[in-house]
């Protein structure tokens, strides 16, 4: 088991897991209740990192305030920066095929 508040912070927002998967599947993140229910007990860790990012967004909540174990935290934010990187590598070899 890994430590995250996520479940304190549904508590205290009186948000449920239900209301959580809605506020994702908004954006387009598909989750069940279930895999939520496994995040928030620390049972499991999703296998891409980012969505602690995105369930921090809906919630409107630092990651820092979900995330509690420092090494998780910086492997999500390093996760995090190497997408992005890949991303912004990618449409700027878009934009040269494009000129």
């Amino acid at each position: 088991m890994f430590g995250n508040r996520l479940k304190e912070i549904l508590e205290n927002k009186n948000i449920s897991f239900s209301d959580l998967k809605k506020l994702l599947e908004q954006k387009g993140i598909e989750i069940s209740n279930a895999r939520l229910s496994y995040y928030a007990n620390g049972k499991r860790k999703p296998k891409d990192k980012n969505i602690w990012i995105e369930i921090a967004k809906v919630l409107e909540v630092d990651l820092q305030d979900i995330i509690i174990d420092i090494d998780y935290f910086l492997s999500i934010n390093q996760e995090n920066s190497v997408k992005n990187n890949v991303k912004k590598q990618l449409n700027v070899n878009k934009l040269r095929t494009i000129i």
